[in-house]
């Protein structure tokens, strides 16, 4: 993100709140050229002649807040085509935390975000609409776009609409993921599999051709053994203290070093019969919902991780990571074989018969089997979140000794 306050591609600092008098000039530059981008990709050939009215600018709250950005809360009235206008969005800029910064330059997650907003979401939905009857595209399954720049290890600034402001909320992780919630994932993440699974066949292009900024199985191997290498002393350190759960502690021994890095590449390693595009950060702290009348409607966020691989993935990081333990021992089987009807339902909507993939439910489950020890030692490496919260302890340590019994780890 580029130092100078006073350009208007710049927002102000988010270390510090913003209102309506501060840096009034610069940020008011900033809004214009965002709310003309936006404008100008609903309508390429016209004048939106954008007035602002009022608005203020803060960084977000904690519930929000992650190492991978700094996140600004952006509230403006406006007028556009002569139509007044009130919009409530987010901003994502580089961390000004110089080694969080270090790492997301590094890693590319900031680009492979802002291309899956102003690439990849154009791309399925595109998909969508040309093989779909009107009844059958997806509701809103992602933020709209507003506004993307990167500059190479310099800027990043991604603004998208706020859904929280339209009625989404994240889950307490505490409390985990109802069943509803959970199936309403699993639906919305079968419907994007699908299209980008589609996208690939109908195009004939691998999409990983298409995406080259993807995340690599070599990368994503080594943010999460290095998630693993963070916390998994932590949590072999917790466990002393807990001698009804020695045998998960000597399980976990087991996982220093290679062997967690052989796990991940297992799982990561594409398949030789589908492999479609993954969130592969797919938890409830990723996920917003909406309950309008009896349904529950879920809009997926944090596309840093986007990666080319097994559907599974995401399915069993869910699972594993959201549900509290009863409600994931009694409905697993269950939403496995939700997601599987709708993903293969939506294939049948594009056109692709369930006979013409060289994949079959058995397929799926097993995979899910794999990817659930993959999902496990996610949990082990981000236990931090869950050490000093009880509920949240015992529900690592069910899943892990599930996992364990199940010889699954």
């Amino acid at each position: 993100m580029a130092s100078d306050p006073t350009s208007p591609t710049s927002p102000i600092s988010p270390s510090t709140p913003t209102s309506q008098t501060d840096d009034r000039e610069a940020t008011r530059e900033w809004l214009e050229t965002i709310l003309e981008t936006y404008h100008r990709s609903l309508s390429p050939n016209a004048d939106a002649e954008i007035e602002l009215r009022e608005w203020i600018v803060s960084p977000t709250g904690g519930e929000r807040e992650g190492y991978l950005s700094e996140q600004l809360s952006v509230s403006v009235s406006y007028s556009a085509f002569g139509r007044d206008y009130h919009a409530h969005l987010l901003a994502k800029l580089l961390p000004q935390d110089p080694f969080n910064r270090a790492f997301v330059i590094e890693t590319l997650f900031d680009l492979r975000e802002i291309k899956f907003y102003t690439e990849i979401k154009p791309a399925l939905e595109g998909v969508e609409r040309q093989y779909l009857t009107e009844d059958s595209l997806s509701v809103i399954w992602s933020p709209d776009l507003y506004y993307a720049k990167h500059k190479e290890a310099a800027e990043s600034i991604l603004v998208l609409a706020d859904m929280c402001q339209r009625g989404f909320k994240v889950q307490d992780l505490t409390e985990g993921l109802t069943v509803s919630q959970a199936q309403s994932a699993l639906t919305t993440l079968a419907n994007v599999h699908a299209a980008a699974f589609t996208l690939e066949v109908k195009e004939k292009k691998p999409l990983q051709e298409r995406y080259p900024y993807l995340l690599s199985m070599e990368q994503a191997t080594e943010s999460f053994h290095c998630l693993v290498d963070r916390g998994l002393p932590l949590l072999l350190k917790f466990l002393e203290s807990r001698k009804d759960r020695a045998a998960v502690r000597e399980t976990l021994v087991r996982y220093s070093g290679e062997r967690t890095a052989e796990v991940f590449r297992g799982v990561l390693a594409p398949s030789e019969k589908l492999n479609t595009l993954v969130h592969c950060d797919f938890w409830c702290n990723n996920l917003l919902f909406k309950k309008e009348g009896d349904d529950t409607r879920c809009c997926i966020i944090d596309w840093q991780m986007v990666t080319y691989g097994r559907p599974a993935i995401d399915v069993a990081m869910l699972i594993c990571t959201s549900l509290e333990a009863s409600e994931r021992r009694k409905h697993a089987p269950q939403l496995v074989s939700g997601y599987w009807d709708a993903f293969i339902s939506r294939l049948t909507k594009f056109g692709i018969e369930k006979e013409a993939i060289k994949f079959t439910k058995e397929d799926l489950e097993a995979d899910f089997k794999a990817a659930q020890a993959m999902s496990a030692l996610v949990v082990v490496g981000s236990v931090d979140i869950a050490l000093g919260n009880a509920a949240r302890e015992e529900r690592v340590l069910e899943l892990l000794t599930d996992l364990m019994n199940e010889g699954v780890l």
